[in-house]
């Protein structure tokens, strides 16, 4: 029921009907009983009976029809607005829509609540309609202030800072209390340095001191309701007392020693405050201050005097006089000491010196560096390192580049990468308030990751490397800013409340630029302001800055969008009304309001819905595009389809997706509505749900477990439908599930570490395996591991499963505790005699597998015990072998074999290969010594092993290491070289019959340069490509040298060694006969044909022709491979044989040419 005033109801006049008439009518329509009754007070109470839906359509009906539209303003916490308007006006929208009430906040007072959030703050809302829906939405609205007034919030900004420290001291006992066990939170914001306004006045003999409250830095408090108020109150009354006895003192003391007396590097404000009673206020970063102020009682002030001159003073300092190095430079030692602060601090290299020595460094553009250490060498290394990099960088790594300020942004952000990459020129760009030059700093090629910054002066040639490079990089720049317009400045007047649509519309401006082209830079309120500076008030102006044309342009566009904004202000009264057909407003609306919001955005007006009438409400010619857009929604919903899908529940959450994804996606891409039926808990199973619209929950109470329902417009309705039943058929075949079950303690073998064991085995099979957390397993100590996919991928899977959990369960672990002198000997090198301990076991073959068989104590608070682990039979068998090769070590001896320390590559052989063989081959183990080795130790060749096996292996040893049979043979230096053949027939002596050969300690001659041909281009017996083929097919290249008339005179000595005296003559006979093919092969010829065709008929089928002519004549023949030409044919042998081959090799060309 609904009581009423008399005076609310409207005159007489203005009904339509009679009140009574009114009344029978509306209880005709509807299923509920609604009468009129008299109440207290003369007002009239209208009582509704019936179902509770029913009756409140027919209260609200009544209402609308008999009483006058009413206005009511009730006041809530500013605190509470937000609660009250919701995400994007969602709340009150739904309030105003489920009523029928208009609300209203204005927006001038919700700027000013963002603005003033405090405590005491109140804000008005004003709702209109008949006094039934004002009476709901004011009891709507009633309800979320109730529900959240309970707590508030205060920021006091009426207190000086100076009084921050002493009422956040630790010490304040009574402010503790009040916070204690109370839902209360207070935050006081450190103050530590004044602002950059004029310090404090110190007071005359120290009376109490007068600070200026800061309101961007105030006590932030907020929980209980009335603790806040409370808190508030006894703040006022400390900060009183504070007032009466706090006093201020100036401390002079060194710029650079402030950050040692309160800070990272000194004391705590806490600290200092319990020690003295007083507090530090340091001057603000960038100022040049000495002056530190003190605040505090009268008589403590002297005591923390003292105490900041005592820890001032504890620091040591040196200084660094960076312009001295480089006083010589070009530019000034004063300008280059600039530069190389800039650099090193972008770079960060002072940071690095300071964690590396403990110190801090107070570096300027001056030169004149102080650098503080609690030790005194500290400081000292740091300024010598510091000195050592300002020598690595002197003025020829530097080149300073005047660009307009219009550019940096660009070059900060993209060119100064390729430069540096390029050019290895690293680039420093001046922050926006820095007036400095941008400053090109030669670095290197490397990656700037790697590169490490130098500490030595570069060498001359350095320096013009630097020159290069930088004067590219300079020129990259230039070249990427040549052509551009001269850079100008405009502002253009653009009110206050303009300037969010401004940004909109110079951002789409800017996106829809050439790329490459440096958008114009966009500058709101005025000219920005340097960070510290005194704030002011903002400016009705845009202030735009780049090239002419491209700020004309936007000038232009501007202005014209500036002024459609001040037409459009004249017409915001402007107002349309159409229907809307109800049953779509979900759509309208979309889920928070989002797609009614978007469209105020897009067509910059108010948009209202409410009972089936849309208002919309902004300048004319917008109204009417808005309009335009929503009914042409509206048409596109009235094709609507809906589909009705009888889909089982079990395959819901596959088709939903996780969080909905796969449904989202589906709904997005056919413009759609896909409802599943919610589960019995009400939980969000992820489906997009149709808004907040009474017929969606109604068809969502109607839903069965089973019914899935598309809705949208009828081509996308289909389509959705369409996918909807592929996707659950993929679903259902791929829907395959079975359990194995498998011990709990195996899940962690299974699962592998950092998952790679399961994934590898959702890759192999392609099924998907969810393992139970252990709080689902039961007591049973079993885990039901579950396999789903594709029937093939989950018996595959199963199978794999099936078969590891059979080999777990039949898994043993044993433990040997063997001496870790053992454990490098079972290993063995590379694993290989761990290895094939375990394949001879019959463990298993991959090295994973292997690793987990046998595992080895890490370190040596772990022990001696090797845990291996596997299948019984396979265990026992491996402990036997392990145990077995364990007492085989200990039996084991060690014996010496003294072999001269030349003989030992005999025992070595390429890459190890030979000594490797003799291990495995006596079951030893042999360390040579090392070629550093001196003294006795350098000829002992060192065999451990089984006593018998180690007695064979030195024997053999010694057999093969004797001194060998030997014979000099004395062989003519010129031919040494040609003997030799690269040491080619050393090798075959050494492969063929073990002999070795040396030359008693003699030098072999030097080597002779190999005679090569003549070419020539333009003219000799060499002819030109253009010249006529006809002129002469003989018309060939021939020259002879001869290849022993080296200067070389004597003999060398040749001394084969070998196992026995047959050996030492085959390789003697082999020598003998290289002698005499030495000396009759004493010339060289090379042919050059005219025509490089010519050659393949030279070498023949398969080489047949060539080794025809090698047999004929005895002389070796070379084909050049790349017969392009001017090549030669190469002919060695006896200078008779050589003229016979070329001979021979011409007439085989000349009867190929004729044929």
């Amino acid at each position: 029921s609904i009581m009423l005033d008399p005076s609310m109801l409207k005159k007489r006049d203005q009904l339509k009907k009679p009140v009574n008439e009114i009344l029978r009518d509306i209880n005709k329509r509807s299923k509920a009983k609604v009468e009129m009754k008299n109440g207290p007070g003369g007002t009239l109470v209208f009582e509704g009976t019936g179902p509770t839906d029913d009756v409140r359509i027919a209260l609200k009906e009544a209402a609308n029809q008999i009483c006058a539209n009413h206005n009511l303003t009730i006041p809530i916490p500013a605190s509470i607005r937000g609660r009250v308007v919701g995400k994007q006006g969602a709340t009150i929208q739904a309030i105003s829509k489920n009523t029928g009430a208009k609300i209203n906040i204005s927006r001038q007072e919700a700027a000013k609540i963002l603005e003033e959030d405090d405590l005491d703050e109140m804000v008005d809302v004003t709702i209109e309609g008949d006094p039934f829906a004002v009476q709901m939405a004011r009891d709507d609205i009633e309800r979320i202030v109730n529900e959240h007034t309970s707590t508030a919030s205060s920021r006091l900004k009426h207190i000086a800072p100076e009084y921050y420290p002493f009422l956040a001291a630790p010490g304040n006992a009574r402010m503790a209390a009040m916070q204690r066990d109370r839902d209360l939170q207070m935050q006081i914001p450190q103050y530590t340095a004044f602002s950059q306004h004029a310090p404090p006045q110190v007071p005359a003999n120290r009376g109490p001191a007068s600070f200026a409250p800061q309101a961007n830095m105030p006590i932030q408090l907020s929980g209980d309701r009335q603790a806040v108020a409370e808190m508030k109150a006894e703040i006022d009354r400390q900060v009183a007392e504070l007032q009466r006895q706090l006093t201020l003192e100036q401390v002079n003391v060194e710029r650079g020693r402030h950050q040692f007396v309160v800070g990272d590097l000194g004391t705590s404000l806490n600290d200092f405050l319990a020690e003295t009673g007083c507090s530090v206020i340091l001057p603000p970063d960038g100022h040049d201050a000495d002056e530190l102020l003190v605040v505090g009682p009268p008589d403590r002030i002297d005591q923390a005097v003292e105490k900041i001159e005592e820890l001032a003073s504890a620091m040591a300092s040196a200084q660094a006089d960076i312009m001295k190095t480089h006083q010589n430079a070009p530019r000034g030692g004063q300008a280059h000491a600039r530069d190389v602060t800039r650099y090193l601090q972008q770079r960060q290299a002072l940071q690095h010196i300071e964690q590396q020595y403990g110190a801090r460094i107070e570096a300027n553009s001056s030169g004149q560096w102080q650098i503080y250490a609690k030790d005194p060498k500290s400081a000292l290394k740091a300024r010598s390192d510091i000195l050592n990099l300002i020598q690595g960088h002197p003025p020829t790594r530097f080149s300073p580049l005047e660009v307009d300020p219009f550019y940096h942004q660009h070059l900060r952000q993209q060119a100064a990468q390729q430069v540096r990459k390029q050019h290895g020129v690293h680039v420093v760009v001046p922050d926006e308030f820095d007036d400095s030059p941008i400053l090109l700093v030669y670095e290197d090629s490397s990656t700037p990751s790697d590169y490490e910054l130098p500490r030595k002066a570069p060498s001359a040639q350095d320096a013009q490397a630097f020159e290069r490079a930088l004067q590219e990089a300079q020129q990259h720049i230039l070249d990427m800013i040549s052509g551009q317009q001269q850079i100008v400045s405009q502002e253009v007047e653009a009110p206050l409340k303009f300037h969010d649509k401004v940004r909109k519309h110079v951002d789409r401006h800017h996106a829809d630029l050439p790329q490459g082209q440096i958008p114009v830079q966009v500058g709101y309120g005025g000219q920005r302001q340097a960070p510290g500076a005194q704030k002011r008030a903002p400016q009705p102006t845009v202030h735009l800055r780049g090239p002419q044309d491209n700020v004309d342009a936007i000038m232009q566009s501007l202005l014209a969008f500036i002024e459609q904004e001040k037409q459009d202000e004249l017409e915001r009264g402007f107002t349309l009304a159409f229907d809307f057909p109800q049953k779509y407003a979900s759509f309208l609306i979309g889920r928070g309001g989002e797609n009614i919001n978007r469209l105020r955005d897009e067509f910059d007006v108010d948009i209202q819905l409410q009972e089936g009438k849309c208002e919309v409400k902004g300048p004319e010619a917008k109204a009417n595009a808005a309009k335009k857009h929503i009914l042409d929604m509206a048409k596109k919903l009235e094709d609507e389809a809906t589909h009705h899908l009888s889909i089982p529940a079990q395959f819901h959450r596959d088709l939903i997706g996780p969080q909905g994804t796969q449904v989202n996606r589906l709904q997005d891409r056919y413009g759609v509505r896909v409802n599943f039926p919610r589960t019995r808990n009400g939980g969000d199973d992820g489906a997009s749900e149709a808004g907040d619209a009474p017929a969606s929950r109604k068809q969502q109470q109607q839903q069965q477990p089973n019914e899935v329902i598309v809705e949208g417009p009828s081509k996308g309705a289909d389509a959705c439908r369409d996918e909807l039943l592929s996707l659950l058929q993929y679903v259902k075949d791929n829907s395959f599930s079975t359990t194995v079950s498998v011990a709990q303690s195996q899940i962690p073998s299974l699962i592998g570490s950092g998952g790679r064991e399961m994934e590898a085995l959702r890759l192999e099979t392609g099924a998907q395996v969810d393992v139970p957390s252990a709080k689902d397993i039961g007591p049973s100590g079993r885990a039901e591991i579950r396999i789903k996919g594709s029937k093939q991928a989950v018996e595959a899977a199963k199978k794999l499963i099936e078969e590891r959990a059979k080999q777990f369960d039949n898994t043993v672990t044993r433990n040997l505790d063997i001496e870790k002198k053992h454990h490098r000997t079972i290993i063995g090198a590379g694993g290989a005699n761990l290895t094939s301990l375990i394949e001879r076991a019959g463990g298993p073959t991959d090295s994973r597998s292997r690793a987990r068989t046998v595992r080895f104590p890490k370190s040596e608070a772990e022990g001696n015990t090797i845990r291996i682990e596997g299948e019984s039979a396979m265990v026992e068998k491996l402990c036997a072998a392990i145990l077995a090769h364990v007492s085989d070590q200990d039996s084991q001896t060690t014996d010496v074999a003294e072999v001269k320390p030349d003989k030992h590559r005999l025992l070595i052989g390429r890459g190890g290969e030979t000594r490797r063989q003799l291990e495995q081959q006596f079951g030893v183990t042999i360390n040579v010594p090392r070629q550093t080795e001196t003294g006795p130790q350098r000829s002992q060749v060192k065999i451990a092993g089984q006593p018998e096996a180690v007695e064979k292996a030195k024997a053999h040893i010694l057999d093969i290491t004797k001194d060998q049979e030997g014979e000099t043979i004395q062989v003519p230096r010129k031919y040494h070289h040609v003997i030799a053949d690269n040491n080619q027939f050393f090798r075959r002596l050494r492969n063929d019959h073990k002999v070795s050969v040396d030359h008693a300690g003699q030098k072999p001659p030097p080597r002779a340069s190999a005679p090569t041909p003549k070419r020539d281009a333009n003219g000799g017996a060499m002819p030109l490509i253009t010249d006529d083929p006809s002129s002469g097919s003989n018309a060939h290249s021939w020259e002879l040298h001869d290849l022993h008339g080296s200067s070389e005179e004597g003999e060398i000595p040749w001394v084969l060694a070998g196992p026995s005296p047959e050996a030492i003559a085959a390789a003697k006979a082999k020598l003998d006969k290289a002698l005499a093919d030495a000396a009759k092969q004493d010339t060289v010829g090379f042919l050059i044909l005219p025509d490089p065709r010519a050659y393949r008929h030279v070498v023949g089928p398969g080489g047949s022709e060539i080794n025809r002519i090698r047999k004929k004549t005895g002389t070796k023949i070379q084909v050049p491979k790349d017969q392009s030409q001017g090549e030669a044919i190469e002919i060695t042998g006896s200078k008779e044989g050589v003229e016979e081959a070329r001979d021979v090799i011409l007439e085989v060309v000349a009867r190929n040419a004729r044929e």
